[in-house]
């Protein structure tokens, strides 16, 4: 069976890489067309009706979420292959398909591919970008993307149990034991994760108030988490904290 895609690329270059990779790797993929730019993607794509579309983050005139948005019902799936590896961990944070990073690792793009045309066998052409576009709009998340010197990580929000500031960098603690550092710093990580029921108990400490075993008020003042790991909670958050818990 064959499967028609398309590329979207502000480079030749770089399309042209892509297609020699989809020509000498999986012949069972059709290029129906190519573009540079939002506008003619749009026409071509709407044209083309392809199942699965190569899509730079950074285009001519906009960005791929920008196109993604002015195509209401897609029936295709989107790898994306961008050069900006903190662009992509950024937009693929969450619910993303695949994403190939620049210069394209020729066994990384064959397996995305692989991963695509299974998805597609799988559900027929429903897209998966869905959920992607809606936490792109604010909606509630349920991956987060760990970027480490040697790993990607894709870790579910409700598996955190708590993060860590450490200099720089941030310690994320997980329900399986596992602990993952990244050199971002804690107020990032704040930033995203306060909204989905995570409280900053302190300047170095980020909890998952689903992981509250118990709150010691004597001592200072400090919470027994699940995991059973001590957390310190500074003076001026003990009335919100306390707030938060009781409304869970």
């Amino acid at each position: 069976m064959q499967y028609k895609c398309f590329i979207v690329d502000d480079e030749k270059d770089a399309r042209d890489a892509v297609r020699f990779l989809i020509e000498q790797l999986t012949p069972q993929l059709k290029i129906v067309g190519e573009a540079a730019n939002i506008s003619d993607s749009l026409k071509l794509i709407k044209q083309s009706e392809p199942q699965l579309v190569f899509l730079d983050i950074d285009l001519e005139d906009g960005s791929g979420f920008d196109l993604l948005k002015l195509i209401p019902i897609r029936n295709f799936k989107v790898i994306f292959v961008t050069g900006h590896s903190d662009l992509a961990i950024k937009a693929f944070r969450f619910n993303a398909l695949d994403y190939i990073l620049k210069p394209i690792d020729p066994t990384a793009f064959q397996d995305a591919i692989s991963k695509a045309l299974e998805t597609i066998d799988k559900q027929g052409y429903q897209d998966q970008l869905t959920a992607l576009l809606k936490t792109h709009q604010q909606e509630k998340p349920k991956n987060l993307v760990l970027n480490t010197a040697d790993d990607i990580y894709f870790v579910e929000i409700d598996d955190i149990v708590r993060c860590e500031s450490e200099v720089n960098y941030t310690m994320f603690y997980l329900s399986n034991g596992k602990k993952i550092m990244v050199s971002k710093s804690l107020k990032e990580y704040n930033d995203l994760l306060e909204p989905l029921n995570f409280f900053r108990t302190h300047q170095s400490h980020l909890v998952n108030l689903n992981f509250i075993h118990k709150f010691h008020k004597k001592d200072g003042g400090y919470l027994i988490l699940k995991d059973g790991s001590n957390v310190p909670v500074s003076t001026r958050k003990k009335e919100l904290l306390i707030e938060k818990i009781n409304q869970l």
